[in-house]
């Protein structure tokens, strides 16, 4: 959909829009159009995030076909004003939201963002809610006695379609595709119909206490499969809960209680699914920080290493060195005994041996294995990288430039190992930037779609004296260093992770800085 053009999203989100409203007018409760909730809402929510601003007309369009929908008898200038207030409040909401400064991300991967997200249709719903109510009140259709009840009707019906619908749609776009079902879930969701069967299926019972036994599904979904399976397990409540109130006949008087158990539930369970993705991704840093700690611990004793390996290596190169000495004797002037000869030149296969096994041994001391490789987003990659590196940044005075191009894809990338080498770059960079004097030390991190290729370009430049004139800058060799005590691993460890990446190192620049590129494969079809 975000690929597509907006003649041809905007209608079908209006279409959408318009087939959950009418859905909804099966379960209206009044002349003006209350129903249990607003799935249309939630569907506007995920909309603005995944198509952007350029939404913001359809927003109002598909408000103003909601009234036609209804079919209600609104004066003339209900009609007209309605769509401004429902659509251009969320719109103006939402485009709130998405200024920089919040920092929301739509793929929902903080708690924070839960909250941000939970806050802002409390907000918006209420405020659209109380304009929408005033405008019955001053067209004569809603009597001001009436319109507290509607105002908390219209706000919880919508802050449930938000809940429910917005999370849904916006995981489901950050995912991919659903989860594949296992046993587990469908036990969960067959505790969750069994849990409605309970509360709805027995005309004698009360239903509106018996509802909180739907709690207990919602939480141990929550518990167990985070944000995702709480939005798929509250989709399936929501609907079983319309269908219940379906069969029993929608009734005014229970509608806004069984509303504002809903909206707990939901609130519930987000926030519950919420914490848990949220430890699980903090207990993901702190793994990743240990082996990345790991990995600089090893490459910060490299020197110690190669110390040692050298040691070892000179042992059978000596070894070699004589053994090879008594065969060219024995081969120039015959002097010698041939046996010894013999013995000489299998011992000297031996050592090479021994020294390959050496070279293999640091090989895998510095080597991390085959990459996990996941779709992943730059903005995220990004923001963890100079989280990790602040302090070094800070400490130098450097001042960091960060652009990412509009519509940039998603990166299939082990996260880690790719932070890693942008940590590396960074650093290279940093120090670079100290040793040459040149006024302000000046810092880019660029990101931007490849037009020729599928892939996304990650460039690291900095205002420092650059490369070596010498510098190999198609092949960095290995142990070739323009540092005086530098080691000369960085740049070739990080070419060799980018290629196991199915990418390219690209090394350039000047006089007047170096400029350090990732050329990564995109994920198909996400942005």
């Amino acid at each position: 959909m975000q690929s597509q053009p907006l003649w041809l999203v905007g209608p079908i989100y209006v279409l959408a829009y318009v087939g959950m409203v009418w859905l909804g007018l099966a379960f209206a409760s009044a002349p003006f159009g209350i129903v249990p909730w607003g799935p249309e809402t939630g569907l506007s929510f995920a909309a603005f995030f995944l198509l952007g601003k350029r939404i913001w007309p359809f927003m109002v369009v598909a408000a103003a076909a909601d009234v036609i929908v209804r079919g209600n008898d609104f004066p003339i200038a209900a009609q007209i004003f309605a769509p401004i207030i429902i659509g251009g409040g969320y719109a103006l909401a939402l485009t709130a939201l998405a200024y920089p400064r919040w920092r929301f991300d739509p793929d929902l991967r903080t708690f924070r963002d839960v909250q941000l997200l939970e806050a802002t249709a409390i907000v918006s719903s209420t405020l659209v809610a109380c304009g929408y109510a005033a405008l019955l009140v001053l067209t004569g259709t809603l009597s001001r006695a009436d319109a507290g009840a509607a105002i908390f009707q219209f706000a919880t019906a919508d802050l449930i379609g938000i809940s429910v619908i917005a999370p849904f749609l916006l995981l489901l776009h950050s995912t991919g595709r659903p989860p594949r079902p296992t046993i587990e879930n469908l036990i969960q969701a067959a505790s969750i119909v069994a849990a409605l069967v309970l509360a709805f299926g027995f005309p004698s019972l009360p239903h509106f206490r018996l509802f909180n036994v739907v709690f207990f599904p919602i939480i141990w979904i929550a518990l167990r499969h985070g944000l995702q399976g709480t939005t798929y397990g509250l989709l399936l409540t929501q609907v079983g809960l319309i269908a219940a109130l379906s069969r029993l006949g929608n009734q005014a008087a229970n509608l806004a209680a069984f509303q504002g158990l809903m909206l707990v539930l939901a609130f519930t369970g987000l926030a519950i699914g919420g914490l848990v993705t949220e430890r699980r991704r903090v207990e993901q840093q702190l793994r990743l920080n240990r082996e990345s700690g790991a990995e600089i611990f090893r490459l910060g004793s490299a020197g110690e290493l190669a110390t040692a390996i050298a040691h070892e290596i000179n042992q059978p190169l000596t070894a070699i060195a004589n053994y090879t000495r008594l065969i060219q004797q024995y081969l120039e002037d015959g002097t010698g005994d041939r046996d010894m000869a013999i013995e000489a030149a299998s011992k000297v296969a031996a050592q090479v041996s021994r020294t390959d096994a050496v070279v293999k041994s640091f090989r895998d001391l510095v080597k991390r294995g085959r990459p996990q490789i996941r779709s992943e987003s730059v903005h995220e990659v990004f923001r963890e990288t100079l989280g990790l590196i602040s302090p070094i940044l800070q400490r130098e005075g450097v001042d960091v430039t960060v652009s990412i191009e509009r519509g940039v894809r998603r990166i299939m990338i082990d996260k880690l190992q790719i932070e890693q080498v942008l940590i590396n770059l960074i650093s290279n960079a940093v120090e670079a930037m100290s040793t040459h004097a040149n006024g302000k030390k000046r810092l880019s991190l660029h990101a931007q779609n490849v037009a020729t290729t599928s892939d996304v370009e990650i460039t690291v430049s900095d205002n420092g004296p650059g490369f070596p004139s010498d510098f190999n800058i198609r092949r960095p060799a290995l142990f070739a260093s323009a540092k005086e005590e530098g080691l000369g691993v960085g740049l070739p460890f990080s070419s060799t992770i980018v290629e196991s990446h199915g990418g390219e190192l690209i090394i350039g620049g000047g006089a007047d800085g170096a400029i350090v590129s990732l050329r990564l494969r995109a994920a198909p079809g996400a942005s």
